[in-house]
């Protein structure tokens, strides 16, 4: 439910941005964009929200709940009847003067119609501006805040927010026939989730945790944030309608889920065969979690994402590795399984590759990284700040999978339990600080990144220092912790921290673990995905790979081995084809493989010897992927690096990645190939295995804020939608001369404005202004080598004319708004990308 699961949702971080109407900030030690901009990190301001590669939409049906005691199940579809009573017209128009309570049900419409399971309802954060998501099937209903130009206002899973009045039902409470709430037993909390307000009881039950001493055992409570608990629900909306917590049985304390607010850069107490025996009696023996308690261990100890956090949203994301995409896709986290096409889920080809996809890409090089489009903080969290925040449109997506790690952290006698020291960065939803975090304890030194304005912001602190928490980074950082690496996803527990003022923390939880108490290796037991043996950890000596290559002049040149260079270098000689094998395979398996060619392009996948590329027809190749199969791809990861045209020897790619380049007419010259062991040492730098892109771009558009980046030529923007585009921001990829990007745009009401240049904004955003027209001009040596191409989409015109140099593309004097634009760079005497008739409409 992420749009229930793209996995990476869309949603950006709006509000994030220094100086965003109605935020609250620090004053101190506030972030400025500039400051950002210069320790090369993006602060996003975007209200596109959803990451659509992780939660897309998935459909109800293979949307897993959780119960207090970790089982997982299918949720059912009840949308055929969930609207309460409906107000007529006068019932809503008094609401406001009404003193009844009332309640937000997100199942229905205003005029009380159900409305489908699978439907998200989006919203815009209260205070900051930003855009966020829900499904209400998992979260039915909500705190009702009070309605304003023709907009309601509600609390649910910590965040405020704001939707168009006709999308949700407000109801009184009294017509609800269950909403949910919060029961204190004997030692734990646990919340009743309601998933459809006209039948009794719960949806779920989940366990948040230990029972504070403030709440009274036996008692129902009820919250719409999980910090602050009331007994009575007309005084709860009292506080929330007054930005006050006053009335709270903790009013001054807040409660917070531990597992829901671990940031992901810990370690686990559990060592691969403990979480192996934890996970299997779940997960039983058909599982593709079977014994993967060691996989999720050996990631952790690379990428530095807490293994049993892993596992927990494993187990939810699959149905402990029992649903459709885990057996059959070996795809344990619903990546990418779209509600419009569920067949767009990732296929792995082993579930140890799938674990690796998700510490190292989706976590450690993403979710965790400060500067990423949807990074909300590097924990669990809720809608109000976290991980949740983009990557589950289940509001109680953290606090599920948190409750899971509860389960298995109780099976292994709580080694976990409130290990380290966590602290809050505005502990309310009324406070909005972007603080700055540091490499050390002094306002004078490197800003790293900053946290955003999100509330109930985790950090872990690791000591104190001047006024300062020692804090763990979110970030991977490079070797002299002087700036974020956004390129490794490889992290250290140890050498990877940065600091924060103590002025906007309080500590929630105190724990005993210090720097260096980590052991390192906790890995034991099995490694398996699948509960097979997966191997030795050493290459013996007749296993390993076999590859040759057709050079232009030479033809087929000897077959090489495990790292040796197949082709040529310095003799300007181009590669035609490709063939490679694997040398005595001890496990099940293969190695398939495919090139980008001259004039074809991507061909076709070949496997185990066979050729790929063309002999005879004097066509280069350009780049190539391969990949292990079966077992051999539990065992092995597989490196490959080229020696590119005028680039030389390129970075290592692995595992199906892209090396060698696209779109410059490159040719590969050699080629090495390697087997390395699951968790040895790579062979060398994979930084910049693949060149492609030249430029990049992106979009503010109408009702979905900024957009995620395209690349040379590709279509930034909407057509079909009637939106109009509001900024834009460009900016060079890794330019191969001296020499920037400047561009301008004409704006509503403004006219031209001044030129900016490599990634700031040109237009405005939170002010409705279109733009109508962009000039785009490069400077210094690129714009000896390249010409920049541009082409607009206009209202009423459709595609113009490609545009070039600074010349005007789009329209003035007829108010037309511009609905998308496409950037490209082309080298100096190249054809021209298209037509350039007719690229500027004036009156």
């Amino acid at each position: 439910m992420r749009r229930a699961k793209r996995i990476i949702m869309g949603l950006l971080c709006a509000g994030m941005l220094i100086g965003n109407a109605g935020s609250v900030y620090a004053q101190e030690d506030v972030s400025q964009e500039q400051v950002a901009e210069e320790q090369n990190v993006s602060i996003i301001n975007d209200d596109s929200s959803k990451d659509a590669s992780m939660d897309g939409q998935r459909r109800l049906d293979e949307i897993y709940r959780v119960d207090e005691n970790g089982n997982t199940s299918l949720i059912e579809d009840s949308s055929s009847d969930t609207a309460l009573p409906a107000e007529d017209e006068e019932d809503s128009a008094d609401r406001a003067r009404s003193t009844s309570v009332k309640i937000v049900n997100f199942r229905a419409n205003k005029k009380g119609e159900a409305v489908s399971s699978s439907q998200v309802t989006e919203y815009t954060e209260y205070k900051t501006g930003a855009s966020g998501y829900i499904c209400g099937a998992v979260g039915a209903d909500g705190a009702y805040l009070g309605t304003s130009n023709g907009k309601v206002r509600f609390m649910i899973a910590g965040v405020i927010g704001e939707v168009d009045e006709s999308k949700v039902q407000v109801t009184d409470l009294d017509n609800a026939q269950s909403y949910s709430s919060y029961y204190a037993d004997s030692t734990t909390l646990v919340h009743h989730i309601c998933m459809n307000m006209t039948t009794p009881g719960w949806g779920a039950s989940v366990m948040v945790g230990m029972r504070p001493d403030y709440l009274t055992a036996g008692t129902t409570y009820y919250s719409y944030d999980g910090h602050y608990f009331y007994t009575s629900y007309s005084k709860m909306l009292l506080d929330y309608q007054s930005d006050t917590r006053s009335h709270a049985v903790n009013a001054g304390n807040p409660y917070y889920n531990y597992y829901q607010y671990l940031p992901l850069r810990t370690v686990t107490e559990y060592s691969g065969s403990e979480l192996d025996s934890f996970i299997n009696t779940y997960a039983g023996s058909s599982s593709k979690m079977y014994n993967t308690g060691s996989t999720f261990v050996n990631y952790q100890n690379t990428y530095g994402t807490n293994a049993l956090l892993m596992a927990s949203v494993a187990a939810c994301e699959s149905g402990w590795g029992k649903s459709y995409y885990a057996l059959n896709r070996n795809n344990l986290f619903g990546l990418n399984a779209v509600d419009s096409d569920t067949g767009q889920a990732f296929t792995f080809n082993s579930v140890d590759g799938c674990i690796k996809d998700f510490s190292e890409t989706y976590l450690s090089k993403r979710y965790l990284r400060p500067g990423y489009t949807y990074y909300h903080g590097a924990f669990l969290g809720d809608k109000s700040s976290g991980i949740n925040v983009s990557y589950a449109s289940n509001p109680y997506w953290g606090e599920e999978i948190a409750n899971v790690a509860w389960n298995l952290d109780k099976a292994g006698g709580y080694k976990d339990k409130e290990k380290y020291t966590i602290g809050i960065k505005d502990t309310d939803n009324i406070t909005h600080n972007n603080v700055n975090v540091r490499k050390e304890a002094s306002t004078s030194t490197a800003v790293l990144y900053t946290t955003g304005s999100h509330s109930n912001y985790s950090v872990l602190i690791r000591g104190e220092k001047d006024g300062f928490y020692e804090i763990q980074s979110d970030a991977v950082l490079n070797s002299g912790r002087s700036a974020v690496d956004t390129s490794s996803g490889k992290y250290s527990v140890d050498n990877m921290y940065s600091y924060i003022s103590k002025d906007y923390v309080k500590i929630i939880s105190q724990g005993s673990w210090k720097p260096g108490d980590n052991s390192g290796d906790n890995s034991g037991g099995n490694s398996g995905g699948s509960g097979g043996d997966s191997g030795t950890d050493i290459v013996t000596p007749e296993e390993g790979i076999d590859y040759s290559v057709h050079c232009q002049t030479y033809g087929w040149m000897d077959t090489v081995s495990d790292g040796e260079t197949a082709g040529t270098s310095d003799e300007s000689k181009r590669l035609e084809a490709l063939k490679i094998s694997l040398r005595s395979p001890s496990v099940e398996g293969g190695v398939k493989y495919r090139v980008h060619c001259q004039t074809y392009g991507w061909m076709d996948w070949k496997e185990n010897g066979a050729e790929a590329g063309t002999s005879g027809e004097s066509k280069r190749l350009e780049a190539v992927q391969i990949q292990l199969t079966g077992q051999m791809a539990d065992k092995y990861d597989i490196y490959y690096r080229v020696h590119s045209q005028s680039y030389g020897w390129l970075d290592w790619a692995v595992n199906g990645e892209c090396a060698g380049t696209s779109g410059y007419g490159k040719r590969l010259e050699a080629i090495q190939i390697k087997l390395v062991p699951k968790g040895g040492t790579i062979p060398g730098s994979t930084e910049n295995p693949y060149v492609q892109s030249l430029v990049k771009y992106k979009t503010h558009v109408q009702t979905y804020g900024w957009q995620s980046w395209a690349f040379d030529g590709e279509t930034a923007g909407t057509s079909g939608e009637s939106k109009r585009l509001e900024a834009l921001q460009i900016k060079l990829v890794n330019p191969e001369a001296e020499g920037a990007i400047e561009y301008r745009a004409h704006v509503q009401s403004y006219g031209w404005q001044d030129w900016v240049s490599n990634g700031k904004s040109a237009g405005t955003s939170g002010k409705a202004k279109r733009l109508e027209a962009v000039q785009i001009r490069l400077t210094g040596a690129m714009a000896e080598k390249y010409d920049v191409y541009y082409r607009v989409h206009s209202q009423s015109y459709g595609w113009l004319g490609w545009a070039k140099n600074e010349e005007p593309a789009g329209t003035s004097g007829l108010a037309k708004r511009m609905e998308a634009v496409e950037i490209k760079l082309v080298p100096k005497g190249n054809d021209v990308p298209g037509s350039t008739e007719g690229s500027y409409i004036t009156q």
